[in-house]
C-alpha cells in the first residue's frame, strides 16, 4: 500500500513538472490549431415592420439557413423577394433558385427589385432580365443534388475570388424538386427526397453557411428556403390536425408564415 502511494505521488509530481514546462500556445501552433475561433457579430437582412412585428426578429439572420414555411398565398415568396430587395441595397448578391416555377418578374420589380428589362428593339417584347442578381430554375436544376451542387459551385467561385460578394441564396421551393433516385426510378419517394436533403444540405451546405459566420471568412453567406405546408387529418377522432411540409422536407431555422 505504501509503495502504491509513493508511486502515485511520483507520478503526480512528474505530471505537475511537465505541465509547468508545457507551452500550450506553441503546441497549438505546431498542430495548426491556432486559427481564429471568433464569430462575426450577427447581422440581419431587414424585412418590413409588419414581418418584424409578427416574428419578433429584424429579418433574415445572415450566415444561417432559414425556412419560410406556410400555406399557399400567405406571403412566403413575398418575404423572400423583400429579402432580395434589402440584400441589393446592402450590396449582398441575391441568388434566385426557382424550382416552383411560379416566379413573376413584374411582382418582383413592383416590390423594388432592381431589374433591367432587355427588350427587342423592333417589337418591344421583353427578351430577358438583367441586374445585380443571379437567377436559375428547373431548366438547369432538376434534382436536390443539382441545387446543392449549384450552391457549392458558387461558394467555390467566391472562395477563389471570382465572385466577390456576400451571397443570399433564395430557394423557392424546396418541396418542388425530387432527388436523383426519385427521378431515376420515376417514383417521387418522400423518404428518398428527405434523405438526399439531409445528406446534401445537413451534412454539406449547412456547414459552409455556418463557417461563413467566422471572422476568418471574408464573406457571409445565407440560404433562405420556401416550403409549402398542407394540413393532414387528425390521426384519432377529436385529435389535432398536423401541418405537413410539401415533400416532407425541413431544414434550419423555421419562420412560420
Amino acid at each position: 500500500m505504501a509503495k502504491s502511494k509513493k508511486s502515485e505521488s511520483l507520478t503526480a509530481a512528474l505530471s505537475s513538472e511537465l505541465r509547468s514546462n508545457f507551452d500550450l500556445t506553441k503546441f497549438k501552433e505546431k498542430k495548426m490549431l491556432n486559427s481564429n475561433v471568433k464569430f462575426k457579430e450577427q447581422r440581419w437582412i431587414p424585412l418590413s415592420p409588419a414581418f418584424q412585428e409578427v416574428t419578433s426578429v429584424p429579418g433574415i439572420p445572415m450566415g444561417h439557413i432559414v425556412l419560410l414555411r406556410g400555406h399557399s398565398d400567405t406571403g412566403k415568396t413575398t418575404a423572400m423577394i423583400e429579402a432580395a430587395v434589402s440584400a441589393q441595397k446592402m450590396k449582398v448578391l441575391p441568388v434566385f433558385i426557382i424550382t416552383e416555377m411560379k416566379w413573376n418578374w413584374e411582382h418582383a420589380t413592383q416590390m423594388g427589385l432592381q431589374v433591367k428589362e432587355i427588350a427587342d428593339e423592333e417589337t418591344g417584347e421583353v427578351l430577358n432580365y438583367e441586374g445585380n442578381f443571379i437567377y436559375v430554375d428547373r431548366e438547369t436544376l432538376h434534382t436536390i443534388e443539382d441545387v446543392a451542387a449549384f450552391i457549392l459551385d458558387l461558394l467555390d467561385e467566391q472562395k477563389k475570388g471570382n465572385l466577390p460578394y456576400d451571397l443570399l441564396f433564395l430557394w423557392d421551393s424546396i418541396g418542388s424538386v425530387p432527388c436523383e433516385l426519385s427521378v431515376r426510378s420515376n417514383k417521387n419517394n418522400n423518404e428518398w427526397n428527405a434523405g438526399a436533403m439531409s445528406t446534401q444540405f445537413g451534412n454539406n451546405v449547412n456547414q459552409k453557411m455556418t463557417l461563413s459566420r467566422k471572422e476568418s471568412s471574408p464573406y457571409t453567406n445565407t440560404l433562405v428556403c420556401v416550403n409549402k405546408v398542407w394540413t393532414a387529418k387528425a390521426e384519432v377522432p377529436m385529435g389535432q390536425p398536423k401541418l405537413m411540409n410539401k415533400g416532407d422536407l425541413l431544414c434550419g431555422l423555421t419562420l412560420h408564415l
